[in-house]
């Protein structure tokens, strides 16, 4: 299995590689079967997708299907870049941003029925 490091998975932004579990993945022939759409993958291109792809609660299924475009293995040893590091908003803040939204609007329709 070929070895890649930060700086390799960074020259291959534009060719879609990502890095999730130390593992390379090249996802962009999925990316228009992708059901969250191709902008979630397209926005880890070059980076640690770790964080992002566990706790999106992905299936065992969808495992499966993302060991059809290894490529080979990260080389713990290379410098990544700080871009690169896995990132994304946590599940916990995408909850607590939800319920204050959904509390923003039923505040908005509380006020405009209660009249």
């Amino acid at each position: 299995m070929n070895t890649y490091t930060w700086q390799q998975v960074a020259q291959n932004l534009k060719n879609g590689w990502l890095v999730i579990d130390g593992i390379v993945y090249d996802p962009t022939p999925y990316l228009n079967e992708h059901p969250g759409g191709p902008a979630v993958l397209q926005n880890r291109f070059g980076k640690d997708a770790t964080r992002d792809f566990n706790e999106t609660g992905h299936t065992s299924g969808a495992r499966q299907i993302l060991q059809k475009y290894q490529v080979g293995i990260i080389d713990k040893t290379s410098p990544q870049e700080p871009w690169q590091a896995g990132g994304g908003t946590p599940a916990s803040a995408q909850q607590f941003a939800y319920l204050i939204v959904a509390l923003v609007i039923v505040f908005i329709l509380w006020n405009i029925f209660a009249k």
